[in-house]
């Protein structure tokens, strides 16, 4: 009984190592290291060299493996600082765009409201030089108005003038005297006719001006005096006839002081108006123009700001682009270390394994691969 036993447990062991001799043949290595020690057990080749060149196969991939670890720790470690300070550029150009954006919505209120000042200003300019021009329109009509009255207060001037030095020339003129018993000098009728010939023509233009129609009226009447005074043409006739001209003129000249002094008070208001409106006007023009010079360079400064926000978002989309490229490029070395890993502690497993079969079952491996080579394997049997 107890040799069945032991039969029955020497089965089973060698069913456990041929299924792990087949597993081991499954893979590429395990295959190629399999035919390399048949090959060698049928040179003779001493047992010591197959472990010695399995053992050093063994300490390559060890070594091979610690040398991938630390090429990979140190290829992470450059990637996560790489990343690390990618990272940072990119929270910095955040950070940039952030303070460029706030700086635009600072900026951007202040420029609108000077430019809403501006327009107000300009309203309000307009509306004041269209009160200068009202106000210069109406000095030049009453400039020109006061003209006028110079012209007809020299007229009427003129023609009374002219009247007396008819009476005066002509009382020199021995052609229009007569000498009589009674008076000495006889002023001749064609004297007053002539005056008044001359007041009448004078009196009709008048009535057709502006400012003299009073005197118009004293030249008619004093035109009508010297018609009827034609028969008592005398020397004292004459004296009150030049008397009321010199009275008339009299009162000509008061009027005419009158209206001059009306005039100047006029201009001098006006100066002193037009002194204030351009002074207003000045200070709106300076208002205007520093608003224009602080609109200017809150313009530029607003351009400068997006300009620099738009190289900010380039800047910002290149610097996300290497940081993502080179964050791939990190995991790929990381997924390719990692296959080579898992390959080579495959490998490295199966020599491990495959020397301890050697160690422990080298009656089993030989049986397994004299049945190989018995069933036809002609990598094993060559």
């Amino acid at each position: 009984m107890k040799s069945i036993v032991l039969l029955v447990l020497v089965a089973t062991a060698f069913a456990t190592n041929l299924a792990a001799f087949e597993k081991l043949e499954q893979s590429k290595l395990g295959k190629t290291l399999l035919n390399t020690i048949a090959i060698q057990m049928q040179t003779g080749e001493p047992l010591e060299r197959i472990f010695s060149t399995l053992y050093d196969l063994e300490e390559r991939y060890q070594n091979d493996q610690r040398e991938d670890d630390a090429e990979n720790k140190a290829f992470q470690g450059v990637c996560d600082a790489d990343l690390a300070g990618l990272n940072q550029e990119i929270a910095n150009l955040e950070q940039r765009d952030t303070e460029l954006q706030a700086k635009l919505d600072e900026l951007q209120p202040v420029h609108d409201q000077k430019v809403g000042q501006r327009v107000a200003k300009l309203a309000e300019k307009a509306l004041l030089q269209k009160v200068i021009d009202e106000a210069q329109a109406k000095r030049q009509e009453q400039n020109d108005d006061f003209e006028a009255q110079r012209e007809e207060f020299t007229f009427v001037s003129g023609v009374l003038a002219e009247a007396r030095r008819l009476f005066t020339d002509n009382l020199q003129a021995p052609a229009f005297l007569q000498k009589g018993s009674s008076e000495a000098v006889h002023y001749t009728p064609q004297v007053f006719a002539q005056v008044a010939t001359h007041l009448n023509a004078a009196a009709h233009k008048a009535g057709q001006m502006k400012h003299i129609r009073t005197f118009g009226k004293a030249i008619k009447l004093m035109a009508s005096l010297a018609v009827k005074s034609q028969q008592y043409a005398n020397q004292e006739l004459t004296g009150r006839i030049i008397q009321l001209i010199d009275d008339l003129q009299n009162q000509l000249s008061q009027a005419f002081d009158l209206a001059r002094k009306t005039e100047d008070a006029r201009r001098q208001a006006y100066e002193a108006y037009n002194t204030l409106l351009n002074r207003d006007m000045n200070k709106l023009n300076s208002a205007i123009a520093n608003l224009e010079a602080e609109i200017q360079s809150l313009a530029d400064q607003l351009a400068a700001t997006h300009s620099s926000q738009d190289d900010n978002a380039a800047r910002l989309e290149a610097k996300t682009q290497q940081r993502d490229d080179r964050r791939a490029e990190c995991q790929q070395a990381a997924y390719e270390y990692q296959q080579r890993r898992t390959a080579r502690d495959g490998d490295r497993q199966t020599v491990s394994d495959l020397i301890g079969h050697l160690n422990s079952n080298m009656r089993d491996l030989k049986e397994y691969i004299a049945m190989r080579v018995a069933a036809g394997d002609s990598d094993l049997s060559q």
